[in-house]
């Protein structure tokens, strides 16, 4: 009962982003491919969905979404922690402006210095900055950092039993929305 369920909801997620699609004009679909591409195929299409329906309600662009995951797994890879962890840690830290959060993944980006910058290359004073402003000024310098801080892990492939096993949840996903449909 429990597995069917929790696919269930994962095909409640899916149609969902496929409403988002054709409200907001992405196929969600694809983003999330392109996720778990971005991150080495070490998270499952359902975990993309989740983080990509976070990301995408936030405002986020695919730039800026795709940016994001791959701050993600070199911080995943320098820091030993699994993936969908560290996704979820970035993910929630830029979205709602914590601090906290990304500090335990190694990026120290601050709110005020942060609006400061992205204000000063739009030309206007910080305090004008809107909140959708702030968190763009904030996703950025977060991106920004992660990008240096974890360059040097970029090429590093993800390990094969994590792709492993994100195959066979994608795979256990589609038998389990079968068996559901029934």
């Amino acid at each position: 009962f429990g597995v069917l369920s929790r696919s269930a909801q994962i095909d409640t997620l899916v149609g969902s982003m496929e409403i988002l699609s054709t409200t907001g004009g992405t196929y969600i679909k694809n983003l999330a491919k392109d996720m778990q591409e971005a991150s080495g195929f070490a998270i499952d299409l359902a975990q993309a969905f989740s983080q990509v329906s976070l990301a995408s309600s936030a405002g986020l662009s695919t730039k800026e979404i795709e940016g994001l995951t791959k701050v993600a797994k070199g911080a995943a890879i320098s820091l030993g922690r699994n993936l969908p962890d560290a996704m979820d840690r970035i993910f929630r830290g830029a979205i709602k402006l914590e601090p906290e959060i990304l500090d335990e993944i190694g990026l120290f980006v601050r709110v005020n210095e942060a609006s400061a910058k992205y204000a000063s290359t739009l030309g206007i004073a910080a305090g004008d900055l809107t909140e959708f402003q702030k968190r763009q000024a904030f996703a950025n310098e977060g991106i920004e950092q992660g990008t240096k801080k974890f360059a040097a892990f970029s090429e590093i492939e993800t390990d094969p039993f994590s792709k492993l096993a994100t195959s066979f949840a994608d795979l256990a996903q589609e038998v389990l929305s079968f068996v559901n449909k029934g």
